[in-house]
């Protein structure tokens, strides 16, 4: 079974459009998919604006993880497959077949352990296809999303110009794509950090504790800790900010920063680049693969870019990560693996 999350850009940046995408795609080439949110996805408005939301599209066949109240009481609608022992935002979840095309409402699944158990349903029926709709921001969902690769949904509301919303996209692709550990003792320094709740520093002797529980302290502090010993690795098990970067990089901070994933990395494009010219690295102890963005050039209030301009731009800014609009170019199956 492959797994796909689909992440915002911004809030209502078009993700349910992409997700339906994908589960039409799915059906023409018979890959039997399950959809599951980690918010609540497909109601009729947004919470928030009130504006109207696109409703998530079924087809028959196609699997979903929500709470029983959002399935539809008609007769013939659904069939029940089985209950799961998680909870949603709106109650117990049950994964259902659909019987019929129609609409349906994704309860939101909020812990990584949820997600899990949903995809483990998937997979005993029969699923080959996984769709998780995932938070709208990288900063959004604070746990490592569970899947084979995620595609950014790039919206025109991201910005209130195009040069904005490129800049944002490029910021957010090249900060997810940092790379991996690659290394065991990096690996295993950052899994440490994140059992023991508390940075763990690599140095002469193997891995230790960082002289200090966190690092939102002010620069005199860490710059006592990061000269206390011939540190060539430091893993945190939080999120890292600009202001803790900047400090690091001011501090002589020139070996590798382990983050367990890109949703803990909470600093900007300039801060990174600052950081990287001192001397060093950051690296993730898990990173989904980025398959791709999907653009889209309207924005909520009805403002709209230029679709093909905003596409050749993004796309010129996120080299090598292919960029598509799925409502004028369809869906690119080398995002599922399949031509």
């Amino acid at each position: 079974m492959k797994s796909l999350a689909i992440v915002g850009l911004s809030k209502n940046a078009g993700k349910t459009t992409v997700l339906n995408h994908l589960s039409g795609w799915a059906l023409s080439r018979s890959l039997p998919a399950g959809l599951v949110s980690i918010g609540v996805d497909g109601e009729e408005r947004d919470a928030w604006s009130g504006r109207p939301k696109p409703q998530v599209l079924i087809s028959g066949g196609t699997v979903v993880a929500t709470a029983g109240s959002c399935l539809d009481v008609r007769a013939g609608a659904w069939e029940v497959l089985e209950e799961l022992p998680v909870r949603s935002l709106l109650g117990q979840v049950f994964l259902a077949r659909a019987l019929r095309p129609g609409t349906v409402k994704l309860a939101g699944i909020s812990s990584a352990k949820g997600i899990d158990r949903v995809l483990e349903g998937f997979r005993r029926h029969g699923v080959r296809l996984a769709l998780v709709d995932g938070a709208y921001d990288r900063k959004a969902a604070a746990h490592p999303i569970r899947s084979d690769g995620v595609i950014l949904v790039a919206g025109a509301g991201a910005g209130r110009t195009l040069e904005e919303v490129v800049r944002r996209t490029e910021e957010w692709v090249r900060i997810f794509s940092l790379p991996a550990c690659g290394d065991p003792l990096l690996e295993k320094a950052g899994k440490k950090a994140l059992r023991e709740g508390r940075p763990m520093g690599v140095d002469g002797e193997g891995i230790v504790p960082f002289p200090l529980p966190s690092l939102l302290v002010d620069r005199g502090k860490l710059s006592e800790a990061v000269g206390s010993r011939p540190w060539t690795a430091l893993a945190v098990p939080g999120a890292v900010t600009d202001r803790t970067l900047m400090l690091l990089a001011q501090c002589g901070c020139s070996f590798p920063l382990v983050l367990s994933s890109p949703t803990h990395a909470f600093f900007s494009l300039p801060s990174l680049r600052a950081f990287l010219r001192g001397g060093g690295e950051v690296r993730y102890l898990e990173r989904p693969r980025l398959v791709g963005v999907a653009v889209n050039p309207v924005s909520p209030e009805g403002d709209a870019f230029d679709p093909r301009e905003m596409k050749m731009r993004i796309a010129r800014a996120c080299h090598p990560v292919p960029v598509t609009d799925v409502i004028r170019d369809g869906i690119d199956g080398g995002w599922v693996g399949v031509p």
